[in-house]
């Protein structure tokens, strides 16, 4: 056969060939590799054919001496588990025991543990049964398949996920009431990197294994409890993550769509505080006070979703957020809110931020006895006679909440009947719309881009993730601005609590 011919031969062969290595390798790389070398092989023997007719016999016959080369040279061979091995220690080859390893590492427990018993600790099928509390035929049927799995497996390459170098860490959030059941499982950082892992794509448990890097025994006890608290979902043998996370890249996006709308935020509040010329803690009253009245009164009075009931009677919604975010949280501008009433309705109002040191709400919304006396030293009354009351009191000077000045009592925040505090509030009608319309606009946008982001089956949440994240993107992130703008300084601990007030009713 002359030069031209078999090389026209071999350019109708080459898809054939391809072909060929395709059906016995893993991966299209290796597929070409190995097409390469049998090409190679053929050029290097076209010499020895003398028969046009017999070159596709030649051509199959090179093909099928290459690629036995090729498996030898990769060790890629079969670690036969048939009944004539009753031992793990009969499987000699390093190579071909770390690659056992390897299949046991990701079997599915049931399989797993049938293989161990009979392979590793030499029980008879009958010894199995009564570990596992299932039949001996079903033993049987156990150690058929997972040789069958065993087997398949070990041919393949297997490749580990990004996440097994490159774990991610969230932020588990919680809105409702209830025990917070599940919160304690979702701080652990495999938890959250599997929750992540099958948030775009739906995977087995071996997927996940692999994805993590982790051996699936490692991961077995976690999946079941995700799936109890319904945080994962299983449908046939993948599963799939049931809430949302907000990731890195969607609050990037977030956040340069709607910078201006925080910009517009943080200027209203800007020129409140410069043209009424206020001081650092009157400028962090009236900065809570209308953020309070805009977005916890107005807005959220408008907009506030139905938060759903979970299988423990718990009306609660969970999300993450992807740890690296864009957050002010990360600058000491995460915040607190709340407010506690004594039985005559007067009432302590709490906006705390990290900034300015303890978040003083938590103490008062655990200790209605706080609330009690610290609204008495509000309205004058300080002859308090029990050790128990008297003990409260000293509690709230020593945290500096209340002052003892030449023993006389005062609470360290500002009193406002309610008829002072509409007139108070009422001064920043105009700059309340403004942040109201603001933040409305913010959680339009970001309801939007978060529907790209998430699973179709969680799209239906977009409205309420955008309405979770107003407060960041609407309070956190513009009171951020004003410090970084050297209009809010944190509070030094001299002067009146700058984000508590109490409101008494008249």
């Amino acid at each position: 056969m002359d030069k031209k011919d078999f090389d026209d031969k071999i350019s109708d062969a080459a898809k054939s060939i391809l072909s060929y290595c395709l059906n016995r390798t893993s991966n299209r790389f290796d597929a070409e590799d190995l097409a390469q070398d049998i090409i190679f092989e053929l050029c290097k023997s076209a010499e020895n054919l003398r028969n046009d007719a017999a070159f596709y016999g030649f051509m199959w016959s090179v093909a099928g001496n290459v690629y036995k080369q090729w498996c030898r040279k990769k060790k890629n061979t079969d670690i036969q588990l048939v009944e004539e091995v009753t031992n793990y220690d009969d499987v000699k080859d390093d190579y071909q025991l770390n690659l056992l390893r390897r299949e046991l590492s990701i079997l599915s427990e049931q399989y797993r543990k049938a293989v161990i018993l009979y392979y590793i600790e030499n029980k008879s099928c009958k010894q199995i049964s009564d570990i596992l509390s299932v039949s001996e035929s079903m033993v049987k049927y156990l150690l058929f398949k997972s040789r069958q799995i065993l087997k398949e497996g070990i041919t393949m390459e297997r490749t580990y996920g990004e996440q097994s170098y490159n774990p991610r860490e969230l932020s588990i959030l919680y809105w409702g009431n209830g025990k917070k059941s599940y919160c304690k499982t979702l701080e652990k950082r495999l938890a959250q990197n599997i929750i992540f892992a099958c948030y775009n794509d739906r995977l087995t448990a071996e997927q996940i294994s692999l994805e993590l890097g982790v051996s699936l025994p490692y991961i077995e006890d976690i999946l079941k409890e995700l799936c109890e608290y319904e945080i994962l979902k299983l449908n046939g043998k993948k599963y799939y993550t049931n809430i949302v996370i907000l990731t890195r890249e969607m609050d990037v996006e977030i956040s340069n769509k709607t910078a201006r709308l925080k910009e517009n935020i943080a200027d209203s509040l800007q020129n409140v505080i410069e043209s009424r010329n206020l001081s650092n803690s009157q400028a962090w009253l009236s900065v809570c006070c209308i953020l309070y009245k805009a977005i916890f009164e107005k807005l959220q009075g408008r907009v506030s979703p139905e938060i759903p009931e979970n299988k423990f009677g718990e009306n609660c919604i969970v999300w993450a957020v992807e740890k690296g975010s864009n957050s002010m949280r990360n600058k000491g501008f995460s915040f607190g809110v709340s407010n506690t009433e004594n039985e005559n309705g007067d009432r302590v109002q709490f906006f705390d931020f990290s900034v300015n040191g303890e978040m003083v709400h938590h103490s008062f919304y655990t200790s209605q006895s706080l609330t009690n006396v610290f609204v008495d030293i509000a309205k004058g009354k300080t002859d308090f006679t029990s050790e128990f009351d008297k003990a409260i009191v000293a509690e709230l000077v020593q945290k500096g909440y209340v002052l003892n000045t030449d023993e006389k009592l005062s609470v360290n925040v500002p009193v406002f009947t309610k008829s002072e505090f509409d007139i108070f509030i009422g001064s920043f009608a105009d700059v309340i719309d403004i942040v109201e319309q603001n933040a409305e606009s913010i959680m339009k946008t970001a309801a939007k881009i978060i529907r790209n982001y998430i699973p179709v089956h969680l799209k239906n949440l977009s409205a309420d993730m955008a309405y979770f994240r107003i407060f960041e993107d609407a309070i956190s992130m513009p009171v951020g601005m004003l410090a970084e703008r050297k209009i809010l300084y944190p509070y030094s601990g001299q002067g009146v609590l700058p984000t508590t007030y109490v409101l008494l009713n008249e």
